[in-house]
């Protein structure tokens, strides 16, 4: 019976030692599976603090960026204000100076016929007469600098509208027309014969017209002395242009 009793309690220790190496087994397989997806964690917080770290680099850099674009666009925006002001100022002085030309030259011509009536010699109504062809001279010399400075203004004022983001029209020469003497069909812009000779500025704008219809709207983006390079304006065409099209402000 001592036997029985013995190999009974041998085999219930045996039988607690299976369940408690099953429970130890079960415990080691938790705490592995929870380390695991502890270190899974890990890794993945340190993966997105390494991603987060490099966007808020890279968004520093683009404010950086940004801000030296606008630190340069104010700086040429300043710069064109300046310009402006100092050709409004010369078109100004040029208008005094216009004006008083052409007071000293229809003096001038007062006192030469006052002396003609007075029997003045031939070689004094010769030096009167070369003084008022020089004056006729600075006058047409300052009519001409007058006219490129209100283009130069016209073409500044155009610049600064689009620097402070306004979308000014830009004036043109009333009447001002001209001819389509080249087409580029697959980019989309003409060739003019007018140019800034006859008052064409940037960024101006004109009408195709053929047979009186309208054909399309231009705006100018390269201005030469007699010739000029236009696009077209998709919204505006209403069929293709063709060389020998007018132009019209």
């Amino acid at each position: 019976m001592l036997r029985i009793c013995l190999i009974l309690s041998i085999l219930a220790g045996l039988g607690a030692l299976a369940v408690g190496q099953l429970r130890i087994a079960e415990k080691i397989k938790t705490i592995s599976t929870e380390r695991d997806e502890n270190a899974t964690q890990r890794d993945q917080a340190r993966t997105d603090a390494t991603k987060s770290k490099a966007e808020a680099k890279k968004a520093k850099d683009e404010s950086e960026k940004v801000s030296q674009e606008l630190a340069a666009a104010k700086t040429e925006l300043d710069t064109k204000t300046a310009r402006l002001a100092e050709q409004e100022k010369r078109a100004s002085t040029l208008s005094v100076d216009l004006q008083k030309v052409t007071a000293d030259k229809i003096e001038s011509q007062r006192s030469l016929a006052q002396w003609l009536a007075l029997g003045v010699t031939p070689d004094q109504v010769k030096t009167i007469q070369t003084s008022a062809k020089k004056a006729a001279e600075e006058r047409d010399a300052i009519e001409e600098e007058k006219k490129l400075l209100l283009r130069n203004n016209r073409q500044l004022a155009g610049e600064l509208s689009r620097y402070k983001g306004e979308n000014t029209k830009v004036e043109l020469p009333s009447g001002l027309k001209g001819k389509v003497i080249g087409v580029d069909s697959k980019w989309e812009f003409v060739v003019l014969d007018i140019g800034s000779n006859n008052g064409l500025v940037e960024f101006g704008e004109l009408m195709v017209n053929r047979n009186g219809k309208l054909v399309a709207k231009v705006i100018v983006t390269n201005v030469q002395a007699t010739k000029s390079v236009a696009n077209v304006l998709p919204e505006w065409k209403q069929a293709d242009v063709q060389e020998g099209d007018l132009v019209l402000y």
